[in-house]
């Protein structure tokens, strides 16, 4: 089985559905702390427990960077979650610009939102080499006529998803400061890899600046300046990409959580 991926050139390649180019270091994110967790169960009926996953669920598919799951306006065919790495979810303006609208890390579904639409809302590239498990949405919702049950999971799956989503963007409605916005940011990204990374006051930032400016919509000079004032304030500090929260609290403040 063959996942479609498109590099920045946007030139169509096919990469195998087997993580063989993968580190055998790669971590992944635990199944229990996964949104796909519920669909990938064994469904108990009344007289016996049926494991059905395998026959929509593809696990640990690799991405490389800038790989593409699918693009923006294509039909539904799969939703995905992410099992290492990261993908940036990128909308394109009617002028050509494109808009980074969301983040997905390890343990969040992409393109679930497309159940309703049909097709896909915007475009999701891998920031750095990532992997994604892979449920068909044709092949699952055949299971799920011959056992409900399977459907009642999805609900479960999409209503976890949309808990995370609302979440999201109470992090985000509402700031209309850089500092705030900043603050808000790494606060929440912290949170959302606490469990993958282990750290509940830093991570490693894999996005670029340029990404991150993107994001919150700001300039990239304006972005710079604020993570120069917070590392000169101590509220941070970094290193390269590692970035450690020193004064969690005087951030929380900030950010208005």
């Amino acid at each position: 089985m063959y996942i479609y991926a498109i590099y920045a050139t946007r030139e169509v390649i096919t990469v195998p559905s087997q993580p063989k180019s993968q580190s055998d270091q790669t971590k992944y994110v635990e199944c229990d702390d996964c949104s796909m967790n519920s669909v990938c169960q064994p469904v108990t009926t009344a007289k016996q427990s049926i494991n059905l996953s395998d026959s929509y669920l593809d696990r640990r598919i690799p991405a490389k960077t800038n790989n593409v799951l699918f693009q923006q306006s294509s039909p539904l065919t799969d939703i995905y979650a992410v099992s290492s790495g990261v993908f940036k979810l990128c909308q394109q303006t009617d002028d050509n610009n494109e808009n980074i609208i969301g983040l997905r890390f390890p343990g969040e579904l992409i393109g679930e939102d497309a159940l309703y639409l049909k097709t896909y809302n915007y475009t999701a590239i891998a920031v750095g080499d990532s992997s994604v498990c892979k449920v068909s949405v044709e092949q699952m919702a055949s299971c799920g006529k011959l056992v409900p049950a399977v459907q009642q999971n999805l609900i479960e799956l999409l209503s976890r998803q949309s808990h995370v989503k609302q979440r999201n963007f109470q992090a985000y409605i509402g700031k209309k400061s850089a500092d705030s916005l900043l603050a808000a940011f790494l606060l929440n990204i912290i949170e959302r890899n606490a469990d993958y990374t282990g750290l509940d006051d830093g991570i490693e930032l894999p996005l670029s600046r340029n990404d991150v400016a993107n994001f919150l919509g700001l300039r990239r000079e304006t972005l710079s300046r604020v993570f120069s004032k917070f590392q000169k304030e101590q509220l941070i500090q970094v290193e390269g990409k590692k970035i450690q929260i020193l004064e969690q609290k005087k951030l929380i403040k900030l950010a208005d959580f």
